[in-house]
């Protein structure tokens, strides 16, 4: 085999993967950083001219492919550190918020947008929101707005958490909510863990878009209708809901595999519970997903 086509080989493994673990929100890569690396091509069709055919060590083979790799990550590396070495050395950051509640707001309505971390929403607050969040570099904003008897709640993140990291970032936010109003709940995130135990709550719209993430939702029987839609990567997903509640899962996920137990197919990729047409209550569920694990269980 030549130089010039182990060469060209390894240069597109390298950058399929680099391309596919950025649209999997594993790393931010700084392509006009890359891209600098351009005579690199030169430098190595130079070496394939000069041995032309002859077969090449493997030992060569090993160390030009190790050298191309090595400055990839190591410019990538330094770009990261010129941009963000504010927080280079930075401990974990601490938020708690706080939005007070007013027996007037009779709907709500949270959203969280982020980017890799952990996720959790469980237990709830007397108040309308209490959340407290953990971050090694960057930071949360709450941003609320009042109309009449409705309130919008919004818990952004503001930073990188997909970089070269050389190893290790922190992003957590553990999310409480008052029981009494009735919501829509809105998470954006990238590959994360995220676990929301919505049971307390009269839920009436629930939307996840996600990417490369693990994913567990408990949705609870309080409100009369609950309308659910999980948009995901390659992701593992888990859903529970009441027995005494009907339920229909729609799931367009051709290249998944799905565990959906309690459930009778009706046809395409529908599933319903056996009390659906009769029960008071109902939940609907979406899902759209890659190569993901989907398990949808019910629970008394």
């Amino acid at each position: 085999m030549k130089v010039s086509t182990l060469f060209w080989g390894a240069l597109f493994l390298i950058i399929g993967g680099l391309i596919l673990l950025n649209n999997l929100c594993v790393i931010d890569v700084e392509w006009t950083s890359i891209f600098r690396l351009w005579p690199l091509i030169l430098i190595f069709w130079g070496i394939s001219l000069i041995v032309g055919k002859a077969r090449p060590k493997w030992y060569v083979v090993v160390l030009l492919i190790l050298i191309m790799l090595f400055m990839i990550l190591a410019l990538a590396a330094i770009d990261w550190y010129d941009r963000d070495r504010d927080w280079v050395h930075a401990e974990s950051t601490h938020q708690t918020f706080n939005k007070p509640y007013s027996a007037a707001i009779e709907r709500a309505s949270f959203t969280l947008s982020s980017g890799a971390g952990r996720f959790y929403l469980e237990n709830t607050t007397t108040e309308l929101l209490d959340a407290s969040t953990s971050v090694s570099f960057g930071k949360y904003t709450l941003l609320t707005d009042r109309s009449g008897d409705s309130e919008s709640l919004s818990l952004r993140f503001k930073g990188r958490t997909r970089n070269w990291v050389f190893g290790r970032f922190q992003n957590r936010a553990d999310i409480k909510l008052n029981v009494n109003p009735v919501w829509d709940v809105k998470a954006e995130i990238g590959a994360a863990s995220l676990d929301f135990d919505l049971s307390p709550y009269k839920v009436d719209n629930l939307r996840i878009d996600a990417g490369a993430s693990s994913l567990k939702v408990r949705l609870g029987d309080r409100a009369d209708e609950t309308h659910a839609r999980i948009k995901a990567g390659v992701s593992s997903i888990e859903i529970e809901v009441p027995t005494a509640v009907g339920c229909e899962v729609r799931a367009e996920a051709p290249l998944s595999s799905k565990r959906i137990r309690g459930f009778e197919k009706i046809g395409g990729n529908t599933y319903e519970t056996s009390n659906f047409q009769t029960a008071a209550k109902k939940i609907y569920i979406d899902i759209d997903a890659g190569v993901s694990s989907i398990r949808v269980s019910r629970y008394d």
